[in-house]
């Protein structure tokens, strides 16, 4: 049964390689629509789900990963910024303060149409960062690609004061739980890894 991952995400895909999963990279077209519900836990998991089943049609026989991560902070998302300026605006709000990563998961069996869909979270705080820190950061354009303008496992590492929760949550695919999904659909069926 091949495996196939949903996402173009450099990270999510280092992530599985780890893990030792074959898989394929199908990068979903799904357009996200952060206003499908305002639950954030509700929402993260229905996009990751969205973006499974939007892949799904192309494989009659296979296991679809979709997932989809973003940051709430003060009860709103924050997704990837449009620019540089909006990218600015996110890490100067974030500054001094905590904020929550949120990834939510879809494994969906295309044979079966049975899905798995869960998310996790960590808790990250920043410690106080100054005008020349996040001007020096966005010269490069990795803010552009992240949820909330920085990426943990980038030169804005250096921003976080600590974490609490799942920190592979942080890098966009919370893969202890995918692991223990991908080992329980291995019982019924070939060797997944």
């Amino acid at each position: 049964m091949k495996i196939i991952l949903a996402s173009k995400s450099p990270r999510r895909k280092m992530l599985l390689e780890q893990i030792g999963v074959k898989f394929s990279i199908h990068e979903s077209e799904y357009e996200e629509d952060m206003l499908a519900m305002s639950n954030p836990y509700e929402l993260v998991k229905y996009l990751a789900l969205k973006k499974a089943e939007e892949v799904s049609r192309y494989y009659k026989d296979a296991i679809i990963i979709g997932a989809d991560t973003f940051i709430i902070f003060k009860n709103k998302f924050l997704g990837k910024p449009k620019s540089k300026k909006e990218a600015k605006r996110m890490l100067q709000s974030l500054s001094g303060k905590e904020h929550s990563v949120v990834t939510g998961f879809a494994v969906l069996d295309t044979k079966t149409g049975k899905a798995i869909n869960d998310y996790d979270e960590a808790k990250v705080k920043f410690r106080k960062l100054d005008e020349k820190e996040i001007n020096g950061y966005l010269k490069s354009d990795k803010a552009l690609d992240r949820a909330g303008a920085y990426g943990v496992q980038d030169g804005s590492a250096v921003f976080i004061e600590s974490i609490k929760g799942d920190y592979y949550s942080i890098l966009g695919l919370p893969i202890g739980k995918i692991y223990l999904v991908l080992k329980k659909l291995e019982q019924h069926s070939s060797s997944l890894f």
